[in-house]
């Protein structure tokens, strides 16, 4: 269909756009937890900084807090980005490091007794700073304060964004190589597939191939199976259709010929012939009309209603010359396809062994390992071993006392083909029994 994409385009759009974006969370993520875990880190060298502001605090003889000075050469330069800072309760600086010069350090709107709070803030000069504020309280001091230490947290953005670009970079070749692995991934598992196509080709193109189902992934070797049984029913079906259009012409031939030849007769008795004759041509119409159609395995039919009504009829045709039919052995088996089929195949076999039985007809129907099996048995003289396949064969004609084609098992031979089923022949000492092996209806 105009527009449409293949499965090939359509797997290998899928997976791109979900390597993408897998790549960008990956990134985003990675980001973030660089970013956490410099900030965790950043915040574990505050908590030392301000344990050590801290160990430089005292309070004198009159509850004044003095601070000792610091070695630590951070804390003297000035706008260093490390400073700390002592201010009372209400915000009034007592004493901070020399780094910060004439500011003060921020401190977080809230801030309960003695429970450090980490923050952001603004440095001297206008620095993103990372802070620590807790509220201590010395002893022989008069009221607690608040110790404040701060770092410069501007490396920590500049490392996480430099941190950001080098993973895009790696995800990024990453990602190409994920995509080449995807597009190898897709024509490997495509592979099967592109079998089936090539050989859908050949069979298109007029070959009579088949789908090799050896190597294939347990996924694809269904399909091939199907494929093939469908190929094999549509070889039956055209092999049914051209063997009955050839059936139907034999057929044909002789009516044509007994007309052909009353055109050029006298004239007397026209009208007895002509209506013989198309009779004769409309039956085998109907006959062949009914062999030529395709099977359809859906329908059902019950067997006993059909054996019986067809021993009716034989029985008017054969009944005449002593023969008897005899259906009681047909129980409630269903066969699985048309009416018609199973009237065309049980009808041919009745017919024929009524004009070898001396006597009796017997038929029968059973389930053997999950198919039906329907039994027509005479007591005729039977058949030489060596015969029994052959007269299966078209236009093998073994009777010679009437007009018979040779074409009846034949067509039974086709028609039980076309649903999986087979005929084969057999001496009952006395007579004959051909065993027709059909589809059950199952259920």
């Amino acid at each position: 269909m105009k527009g449409s994409y293949s499965l090939r385009q359509r797997l290998l759009l899928a997976g791109t756009l979900g390597v993408l974006l897998v790549s960008a969370v990956a990134t985003w993520l990675l980001g973030n937890s660089f970013e956490s875990a410099a900030l965790a880190t950043l915040d574990r060298r505050l908590q030392d900084d301000f344990l050590a502001v801290l160990a430089h605090a005292e309070s004198d003889p009159d509850g004044n807090l003095q601070m000792r000075p610091s070695s630590d050469q951070r804390y003297a330069r000035i706008f260093s980005g490390s400073y700390w800072q002592v201010a009372t309760v209400d915000g009034r600086v007592l004493h901070q490091s020399h780094s910060i010069w004439d500011q003060s350090l921020a401190l977080p709107a809230a801030l309960g007794s003695g429970t450090p709070v980490a923050y952001d803030l603004q440095g001297p000069m206008d620095q993103p700073l990372r802070g620590l504020a807790r509220q201590v309280a010395l002893p022989r001091s008069k009221q607690p304060v608040i110790f404040a230490v701060a770092l410069d947290r501007s490396h920590l953005h500049n490392d996480a964004r430099e941190f950001r670009q080098h993973a895009a970079v790696a995800l990024g070749v990453l990602t190409a190589l994920w995509l080449a692995v995807l597009a190898a991934q897709v024509g490997f598992g495509l592979r099967p597939l592109n079998q089936l196509r090539d050989t859908a080709t050949r069979v298109r193109q007029g070959e009579d191939a088949r789908f090799a189902v050896d190597g294939l992934p347990m996924e694809v070797a269904p399909l091939a199976n199907d494929l093939n049984a469908l190929l094999d029913h549509q070889a039956r079906m055209v092999a049914r259709a051209r063997s009955s259009a050839e059936d139907l012409a034999h057929a044909l031939k002789t009516p044509l010929a007994v007309l052909a030849a009353e055109v050029q007769g006298s004239g007397e008795q026209w009208r007895s012939s002509v209506a013989s004759q198309v009779q004769r041509m409309r039956a085998s119409v109907e006959r062949y009309l009914a062999v030529g159609v395709a099977v359809d395995s859906r329908q059902r039919c019950a067997v006993q209603p059909v054996a019986a009504a067809l021993a009716r009829a034989m029985q008017r045709m054969h009944g005449p010359q002593g023969r008897y039919f005899d259906v009681s052995g047909c129980g409630a088996e269903v066969f699985a396809g048309a009416r018609e089929d199973l009237e065309e195949m049980l009808g041919n076999l009745m017919d024929n062994a009524g004009r070898w039985a001396s006597q009796r007809v017997q038929v029968s129907s059973r389930v053997v390992d999950g198919s039906l099996l329907l039994c027509v048995c005479d007591d005729g003289p039977g058949l030489p071993s060596a015969e029994l396949s052959r007269v299966l064969q078209r236009r093998v004609r073994l009777d010679q006392r009437d007009s018979s084609s040779g074409l009846g098992l034949a067509i039974v031979c086709d028609i039980a083909e076309s649903y999986g089923g087979s005929l084969c022949l057999e001496n009952a000492d006395p007579g004959l029994r051909a065993l027709l092996r059909l589809p059950l209806a199952q259920g």
